[in-house]
């Protein structure tokens, strides 16, 4: 029979089993700070495990169930005195680097190159910081904090530190899913895109005087599409062909890898000169409408913008797909011109939309002001809800 023994004194002290083994000696049980009713659980347990030790037998259901539940400091306990086999060691966390290396790996075949890019600056960063070697589950939320601080007091913009923060997130929600961590430590980190603060509106005239810089037509037409087309460079603008042009009807169909849909968008007047004229210069059998290579078209752009004599804008592709969009929202409606560039009306006011100085010289003109003030494209009221309802005319 097994027996509680007192290890100290006090209303709760210490507890042990004391019991004989199968060897005649007499064995012990450290059980700790427990109620003398847990510690009775625990000797009847532990004589159940003696009995089935005896006979070669398994313990009952009860028994076994005890057994699985205590903590591993006791269970080691019990190991000892020979009452059970020493539990197996659980599967370590993975390490950060074991983990970002499988991660990315495994997204690569969906993702588009420069995203897998992205991926591995936000890796190469996250390893820097915190070691190759760390388990995911030691990175505390404190610790993510000071990572999205150092990255800050490096220099970079807060645009960048956004999307690393972004991707950690993405990758640790993985983390979490596959249940090697029960929560992500970055799940309170600022990451929601920013409105761009370097938006530059390259306007109709300074439009004009690029074409005229241009070295070829093939970077007129390139030129074109970004600037009155509003697509993509290079992945809208090199993926068209001429196949995808209605020309009865004067629109363009566009693939857009990043969303992954398909969109029509019109052919402005000024666009559809420049692609009537390389239609007509285009080789029988071309399908492609630009086949510029994608190497060095920001050098080159830079080059055309000098001779041309304007001034180097920010971001030379997204600020013609911006001043694109700006364009056409002074006589355009919203949904149509979200609809015609590929993304949400949402993102053109945050990312896309800029007050020109024509739309300045609009509200101020005698001319707008006898007609009275003009709705806002991109404020939903009840007026325009009406409007956009009402099927287009021919």
């Amino acid at each position: 029979m097994a027996s509680i023994v007192k290890l100290g004194k006090g209303k709760q002290p210490p507890r042990a089993i004391d019991f004989v083994g199968l060897d005649g000696k007499r064995k012990r049980i450290r059980l700790g700070i427990v109620t003398l009713e847990q510690a009775r659980q625990a000797k009847l347990r532990v004589e159940k495990l003696v009995a089935a030790k005896k006979l070669n037998q398994t313990p009952d259901s009860e028994t076994v169930t005890w057994l699985r539940g205590v903590s591993d400091k006791l269970h080691d306990r019990i190991a000892r005195v020979d009452l059970c086999p020493p539990r197996e060691p659980t599967s370590a966390c993975p390490t950060l680097a074991g983990f970002l290396k499988k991660y990315i790996e495994q997204r690569c075949h969906e993702l588009e190159p420069s995203s897998v890019e992205r991926l591995e600056n936000t890796r190469d960063r996250l390893q820097r910081y915190f070691g190759s070697e760390l388990p995911l589950d030691q990175i505390t939320s404190n610790m993510t904090k000071d990572w999205r601080a150092s990255i800050i007091e490096e220099g970079l913009t807060e645009g960048t530190a956004r999307t690393h923060c972004r991707n950690a997130k993405t990758i640790f929600n993985d983390a979490v899913e596959r249940e090697l961590i029960s929560r992500n430590p970055f799940a309170k980190l600022k990451s929601a895109a920013t409105a761009r603060g370097d938006a530059y509106y390259v306007t109709p005239s300074e439009a004009v005087q690029v074409l005229e810089a241009c070295p070829n037509l093939e970077w007129r037409v390139l030129f074109a599409l970004c600037r009155y087309g509003g697509l993509r460079c290079p992945s809208e603008t090199h993926a068209v062909t001429w196949r995808d042009v209605d020309w009865e009807n004067r629109r363009l169909h566009v693939y857009g890898k990043k969303t992954g849909k398909h969109r029509e968008m019109p052919v402005v007047p000024k666009l559809y000169r420049i692609l009537s004229e390389a239609f007509e210069m285009a080789a029988d059998g071309a399908e492609q409408i630009v086949t510029l290579s994608t190497n060095n078209l920001h050098r080159t752009l830079e080059k055309i913008l000098e001779r041309a004599g304007v001034e180097r804008w920010g971001d030379l592709f997204q600020a013609l797909r911006a001043s694109c969009e700006t364009q056409l929202s002074e006589t355009c409606p919203g949904h149509a011109i979200a609809s015609w560039l590929g993304h949400s009306r949402k993102v053109s006011r945050k990312h896309y939309l800029m007050v020109s100085d024509e739309i300045f010289a609009m509200a101020t003109s005698e001319k707008s002001a006898a007609v009275g003030p003009r709705t806002d494209s991109h404020d939903v009221t009840n007026a325009e809800v009406r409007k956009d309802e009402r099927p287009a005319r021919d």
